[in-house]
């Protein structure tokens, strides 16, 4: 309880601010930018530096996952809050009177701290460095990496879904999924944070399943893996069933990218696939374990990452490292 009482104190400092303390940062165009509604940024881009509060916020949401920033944050005249990319860096743009409002609009103190998370769920998963801007399944992932951090920091389930629930078109767009579908990932990244003190009502609104995106053969994700950490998450699909005497065939050439091997799990058998998903066969089942992404961080092109969001990094060469620049595996060609 002290925890949450301190994330909505830092929340209703974030919002009395007075943004003509502030000095201009810069102005400029922008390359990239995954806005929160969808509209197009035009013009040029003002930003100021942020308000200490504000700062505060993002490092909170960050410490829940044990990340630091690839991203500055910039007080700035955007119609609400975007993940941009200015002059080749990354940004967090948020509107101050934007973000009062929406707390007010929503009567919760997590509102405002939701749409900072999305936007952050943008730069980590690298959705601004393909300079496409907001797309629906860019969009999902933003909204369940909210979700996520939201229960990690203590809010509800209702608490994490309040702003979607306000402003979210019903209907899709060619850059937003509906309402819907955006609830639906939410729920889904707050169930993945995987506390266990819930109410019954958060229980029951959270317990819709995301929609799965299933590749043959079908997979399930892997209760514990020895490279990346998880808590209790949900099978995808039900196992395949192979003949015991033949595992390899569960593992067809026009299934695997490449083979990946862990020096935490040396004997166990990996895989990339065509559709970027890092697998395990064990048993004869396939597991999904997490998903080959452009990078979050400088100096590598690729990462791989899990629903808990846990991340490595793939090197020249092949080589895989953690977050601390440590070996931990690599990869090789099929």
């Amino acid at each position: 309880m002290k925890t949450r009482r301190l994330f909505i104190f830092i929340a209703l400092a974030f919002f009395t601010f007075k943004a003509s303390a502030q000095r201009m940062f810069a102005a400029d165009k922008h390359t990239s930018a995954c806005s929160y509604y969808g509209e197009a940024i035009t013009g040029d881009i003002n930003a100021y530096t942020a308000d200490p509060a504000a700062e505060k916020v993002v490092k909170n949401i960050l410490s829940v996952i044990g990340l630091r920033p690839n991203f500055q944050l910039r007080a700035a005249n955007v119609p609400n809050a975007a993940a941009v990319l200015l002059n080749s860096k990354r940004y967090i743009l948020y509107n101050p009177k934007f973000m009062n409002e929406i707390n007010s609009a929503t009567g919760s103190e997590w509102a405002a701290i939701s749409i900072l998370a999305h936007e952050i769920g943008h730069h980590l998963n690298g959705h601004t460095l393909d300079k496409v801007g907001s797309r629906p399944e860019t969009e999902l992932e933003a909204d369940e990496f909210s979700g996520f951090v939201l229960r990690k920091m203590g809010a509800s389930l209702k608490d994490a879904q309040a702003v979607m629930g306000l402003i979210a078109s019903l209907k899709g767009s060619h850059s937003h999924p509906a309402k819907k579908d955006r609830l639906v990932y939410i729920a889904a990244g707050w169930n993945n944070a995987g506390e266990s003190s819930t109410n019954n009502s958060d229980v029951a609104d959270a317990s819709i399943n995301k929609p799965a995106i299933v590749e043959r053969p079908q997979v399930m994700q892997k209760p514990q893996s020895a490279i990346m950490s998880y808590s209790k998450p949900k099978a995808v699909s039900k196992t395949t069933k192979v003949n015991a005497s033949k595992p390899e065939t569960i593992i067809e050439d026009n299934f695997v990218a490449s083979y990946a091997y862990f020096e935490a799990d040396p004997k166990g058998k990996y895989y990339i696939t065509m559709k970027g998903n890092l697998v395990q066969l064990d048993n004869n089942t396939v597991y999904m374990i997490g998903r080959l992404s452009q990078s979050n961080k400088a100096g590598y092109e690729l990462m791989l990452s899990d629903k808990q969001y846990n991340y490595m990094y793939i090197g020249n060469g092949g080589v895989i490292v953690n977050g601390a620049g440590k070996r931990v595996g690599h990869l090789e060609a099929r």
